[in-house]
């Protein structure tokens, strides 16, 4: 590809091309790959801890376990590594406590799937995970396609490529790929590209540079592409380049501009069905695709704080969730979807009083209600308004904890692996019954001053 195709794609005013137009040419792949490592060993993040330099006297369980970059947080990645150092440790665990460290993080699903991961490498591979991508995405469960590539890549040097958010961008940009990155026919060309420009030396770098550049260089908004390392070969720069240099000598001034007739024959991208006529039509930013997300569904939820006020500390009901579907095989407090939106108050006791009796079998007698209000939490897909009410009732009957339901201390809830809107619940109840607890103690402070004051008699 050439700086005249551009031009011409860019005359075209809709940048109209061919497939061609997106392949990478010898010249190109070797000088990204000289450029993005050269790159990546100056500017790479060095506070990582997963990203050490590798020691090839590591156990080799340790060093694929890290691969897995289990955790965003490091603070997260941290307490993960010291609980489970080794696969075996993480296959030995009990999946609460792997469900406990990992709750915060969202994408519950994942903390399981890597604890049955870990079971299988131990029971099928010994304890050392397979060595390539391939099998690593058929034989262990919670792998695919991304992870394969970070393991073979970075722990075995295995020449394969890795695709995430971060590399597609800097991909649609690189090659001005203006197509749904969502679909699967997009989605493909991305990993047969990422395939075609990962060096047989140093593939894990190189696959861990691509990420870098697209979180802290090619990011969404305003990226930074005087300090791209990769920005030469970059269509999406080139073209806006060769848009402003044809601005400047009056190319798209309609009384000089020449006709310029090119069709529109990728397959890949699609069609621009109005002209391109200003600076920010032709900015970098424009790629990848957006595309409109679906918004999320509105759904609510009565939650119940249930507080059993015992003849010791008080104790509180939570119950776990079921082990599929959202945040599953967590512990929740109970909880009751609403199949009605904006419900009252009134309405809401009313149902929560039925669904305890039915669900716990607990009957509420003389039962103090507070309405806490409300929290909202956003899902990928669900906007989630958690209605909470606080239930305290005295009881000393004996209740006996199942697999699926407990009653708990504060200090035990505090430790529960709940997931991050229940959280948010906690905190929303916690600092309530604060604030109980300092009104009644100031009442009791006035009552007592009082008492105190009328039993003083007055010396003369």
């Amino acid at each position: 590809m050439t700086s005249v195709d551009i031009e011409e794609c860019v005359q075209s005013k809709r940048l109209h091309h061919s497939n061609e137009y997106h392949s990478v040419s010898d010249e190109e792949r070797l000088d990204m790959q000289c450029d993005l490592l050269k790159w990546y060993q100056l500017e790479k993040r060095t506070n990582m801890p997963w990203r050490k330099p590798t020691n090839k006297d590591w156990d080799t369980e340790t060093l694929a376990q890290r691969a897995y970059e289990v955790a965003t947080v490091i603070d997260y990645y941290n307490k993960w590594m010291e609980a489970f150092p080794t696969i075996r440790d993480l296959a030995s665990a009990d999946i609460e406590q792997v469900n406990t460290l990992w709750a915060g993080l969202g994408y519950y699903s994942r903390a399981k799937r890597l604890w049955e991961g870990a079971k299988k490498i131990v029971e099928k591979f010994n304890g050392i995970l397979p060595n390539n991508a391939r099998e690593l995405q058929q034989e262990v469960p919670g792998v695919g396609r991304y992870t394969a590539g970070a393991i073979a890549s970075i722990v075995y040097g295995e020449a394969t490529p890795v695709v995430d958010g971060n590399v597609i961008r800097v991909l649609a940009r690189w090659r001005a790929i203006h197509a749904d990155p969502k679909k699967a026919k997009t989605v493909e060309l991305f990993w047969e590209i990422a395939g075609s420009i990962v060096p047989d030396s140093n593939p894990g770098d190189f696959n861990q540079a691509m990420m870098e550049l697209g979180a802290r260089v090619c990011v969404p908004q305003n990226p930074n592409c005087d300090q791209c390392p990769i920005k030469k070969h970059c269509r999406a720069l080139n073209q806006l380049q060769a848009y402003k240099n044809l601005a400047k000598h009056g190319f798209f001034n309609e009384k000089k501009r020449k006709h310029v007739s090119i069709s529109h024959e990728c397959t890949v991208c699609d069609e621009i069905q109005s002209d391109l006529t200003e600076d920010d039509a032709y900015a970098v930013t424009r790629y990848p695709l957006k595309v409109e997300k679906k918004p999320p569904r509105d759904e609510e939820c009565a939650v119940s704080i249930v507080e059993r006020i015992t003849s010791k500390e008080p104790l509180y009901l939570i119950s776990k969730r079921p082990e599929t579907g959202l945040l599953a095989g967590l512990w929740e407090f109970p909880s009751l979807e609403l199949s009605s939106l904006n419900t009252d108050y009134l309405d809401r006791s009313r149902q929560t009083t039925d669904f305890l009796k039915k669900r716990y079998g607990i009957e509420l007698n003389d039962p103090k209600r507070h309405d806490l209000g409300n929290v909202i939490h956003l899902f990928s897909h669900i906007r989630k308004v958690y209605h909470v009410e606080w239930i305290q009732y005295k009881s000393d009957e004996a209740f006996m904890d199942t697999e699926s339901v407990k009653w708990v201390t504060l200090a035990e809830l505090d430790n529960a692996a709940i997931p991050t809107a229940l959280k948010k619940v906690l905190r929303l109840f916690e600092k309530s019954k604060s604030k109980t607890i300092k009104k009644t103690t100031v009442k009791k402070t006035v009552q007592s001053a009082a008492i105190s004051s009328f039993f003083t008699v007055k010396k003369k």
